[in-house]
């Protein structure tokens, strides 16, 4: 079976597209299992950042590369002031690809990006994974103090007048999302792993052939396991990672609001995934009017999995504080590794996490839920002790590569057949 996959990143051929990292998500875990098994072909498809369209192959895996839609300052800058998004641009590259390639399936990786609106009448099996939800997540996008006026009265004027600011990421957003709903009205066939995500679609599209299809996670976190961080509340200092990305809707602020909460307690937040630095940081605490982080909180900045498993196994507690989310890999990933987990009761969470039996679950809008929650927590470690292991156990279940590969295969034949019938 020939598969065409567009995703927004070449994956395993990051570095031969001329992205500095080589990327290792769930996508780039579920591509090497594919690549690997004889029934398939695969060709990954993705818009990057160069002059001429580019074809290359790298272990039996076909990639094409779109070069972006060339703009000048001027005009990069008009866009974002009018959130004008430039992935949906059209292209000949893309008959160009369907001609070459013939696949007897399109997978899609996330509404979020602009494919799902190209495609429209050039091909009709073609299956879209859900990943995070635009329409929902603008919604919540700015939390309590750190409004879209705040954001934009303490950015630089640079940001402002260039249209770099949180506020325009949020009106990008919006428009976003608006697409994700004709996309969700236009196509039929959607694959997610949260009652989330399924009941989102569905509400959208009754009409919808939906799949549910876990995630791989990054090969690392299968290979170890927390062994339980010895705690004494009264002489211990208490580690909490936090990985998350630096979007504003994440939490970082609800972080600050807690911390004053925990005084009586020796605490220190670690935060992976941007630097101290970071315009969000600097953002978040002009709004909050924090002068300093002081030591209660140590920015580590992304790091590759090797690190930041050995950063993660040092903490007592993994806390996820973000308003919203669907299925965020850092928390199943923390699960996976047999971290107490305690997580904002949000979105897809309530499907992760079975709340005081594998993780714990808080309102992300009461910073006192958090910190009441922490100190029990510290006060009954074993509580928190117990929930890791069983985390554990459910993530291991939960993101079998046997299993996945098995529920893609069936749900690639389910849509080819359903199409030709």
């Amino acid at each position: 079976m020939k598969v065409l996959w567009f995703s927004s990143s070449p994956s395993n051929a990051s570095l031969e597209f001329g992205y500095t990292h080589l990327g290792r998500g769930w996508i780039s875990a579920l591509e090497t299992i594919i690549s690997e098994s004889a029934e398939y072909q695969l060709a990954i498809c993705s818009i990057y950042k160069g002059n001429k369209f580019k074809k290359l192959e790298k272990n039996n895996v076909v990639y094409y590369g779109i070069p972006t839609k060339k703009l000048n300052g001027f005009q990069r800058i008009v866009n974002r002031q009018f959130a004008k998004l430039d992935d949906e641009f059209e292209s000949e590259y893309y008959d160009e690809i369907l001609r070459d390639f013939s696949p007897d399936v399109i997978h899609v990786f996330g509404t979020e990006n602009g494919f799902g609106k190209v495609l429209v009448s050039k091909f009709d099996k073609v299956i879209f994974h859900l990943q995070g939800l635009a329409a929902p997540y603008y919604g919540v996008y700015f939390p309590q103090k750190v409004s879209k006026m705040k954001v934009l009265f303490y950015d630089n004027l640079n940001n402002i007048v260039r249209g770099l600011t949180f506020y325009h990421s949020y009106k990008s957003f919006g428009k976003i999302a608006q697409r994700e709903n004709f996309l969700a009205t236009e196509w039929k066939y959607f694959s997610g792993r949260t009652d989330y995500d399924r009941n989102y679609i569905k509400l959208i599209n009754p009409k919808v052939q939906y799949f549910h299809c876990e995630e791989l996670l990054r090969p690392d976190f299968f290979l170890t396991a927390w062994k339980g961080v010895e705690i004494n509340y009264k002489k211990t200092v208490i580690h909490i990672g936090t990985t998350i990305n630096p979007n504003i809707y994440k939490g970082l602020d609800l972080i600050y609001k807690t911390l004053p909460l925990l005084s009586d307690y020796k605490i220190i937040w670690n935060v992976y995934g941007f630097s101290e630095e970071d315009k969000l940081n600097k953002v978040v605490k002009k709004c909050m009017k924090i002068k300093k982080s002081g030591k209660l909180m140590v920015f580590h900045g992304p790091l590759p999995a090797s690190d930041l498993i050995n950063e993660l196994k040092k903490c007592h507690f993994f806390v996820h504080p973000s308003y919203i989310d669907n299925s965020p890999n850092s928390v199943c990933e923390a699960m996976l590794l047999g971290m107490p987990v305690i997580a904002s009761s949000v979105g897809g969470m309530k499907t992760l996490i079975n709340n005081e039996v594998n993780g714990f679950l808080f309102n992300p809008q009461d910073k006192y839920d958090l910190a009441g929650l922490i100190v029990y927590l510290i006060n009954n470690y074993d509580l928190a002790i117990s929930a890791g292991k069983r985390a554990r156990e459910t993530a291991q279940k939960r993101h079998n590569s046997t299993e996945i590969f098995g529920v893609i295969s069936k749900m690639y034949k389910a849509v080819i057949d359903d199409v030709n019938n």
